[in-house]
């Protein structure tokens, strides 16, 4: 009797302690899972919060550039266009053929400069850009870079063009923009060629140039990367970057998300 009563006790004991640990896996297991929802939600707005940021910061730079675009436009633009014209009637009055030559050049001068400020806003102003499309906008820019002798410049285009978001193909432009820019200043480079590919699912760009190029290790900690990154994640593109001492090339993969939005 008192065996069974002792097995009674440990039996009932057994189902204490597996019913202590059952309750026990179960609510870590609810802690846990609600431990990683509570991350996955933190990570998500912060990702959000990044997002809103770094779109913000562009709208801001966009806006930015643009009254900086009419200002060159609107003000620099008319002062040399009447500069240019006071000239012309000055060389309608001179009588001396060296001062109408002296004339001639420097009205030709201002001529030059107001091609490449009226160039320069259009490049500038995201309005414009979205206007002229997103190949005319960067052959503008191929032909400046080969007008000013920044660099010798060729745009090849493959595929049938279609149209991009506005968004997209300003984010896109500001990006290769980055990318020209450390080019000319940095990569002592003397040539830069841009291959666009047109296919049904996607945008691909690929820019190389033949400068010197960079340790991409010590360069990621710089802004200019990290800003074209960002950029093309908030548009879901992917960016790749390559460099050796033979030169550095970008490429970039946009989806083709037109019908879907």
């Amino acid at each position: 009797m008192e065996q069974q009563s002792l097995q009674v006790v440990v039996f009932t004991s057994v189902l204490i302690v597996v019913a202590i640990l059952i309750i026990a896996i179960t609510l870590l297991t609810l802690f846990q899972k609600k431990k990683h929802r509570f991350i996955l939600r933190e990570k998500a707005q912060q990702k959000i919060f990044e997002d809103t940021l770094a779109s913000s910061q562009i709208e801001i730079r966009e806006n930015a550039l643009q009254n900086i675009a009419w200002e060159l436009h609107d003000n620099v633009g008319q002062m040399l266009s009447l500069s240019r014209l006071e000239l012309n009637i000055l060389l309608n009055s001179c009588h001396l053929e060296t001062n109408k030559s002296k004339i001639r050049e420097i009205s030709q001068l201002i001529g030059s400069s107001l091609e490449d400020i009226r160039s320069l806003s259009k490049t500038l102003n995201p309005e414009v850009i979205n206007n002229m499309g997103f190949i005319q906008s960067i052959q503008n820019e191929i032909d400046r870079f080969n007008r000013l002798q920044f660099i010798e410049a060729k745009l090849n285009v493959y595929g049938d063009e279609y149209e991009i978001h506005q968004q997209d193909v300003i984010i896109l432009f500001r990006i290769l923009q980055e990318f020209f820019s450390n080019t000319i200043k940095h990569a002592q480079a003397t040539k830069i060629d841009v291959d666009i590919y047109y296919t049904s699912d996607y945008l691909s760009i690929v820019v190389t140039d033949n400068g010197k190029g960079f340790d991409i290790k010590e360069i990621e900690k710089g802004s200019g990367l990290i800003n074209m990154k960002s950029r093309a994640a908030l548009i879901n593109t992917t960016l790749l970057l390559k460099s050796s001492n033979k030169g550095t090339e970008i490429q970039l993969k946009h989806k083709n998300t037109k019908d879907e939005k």
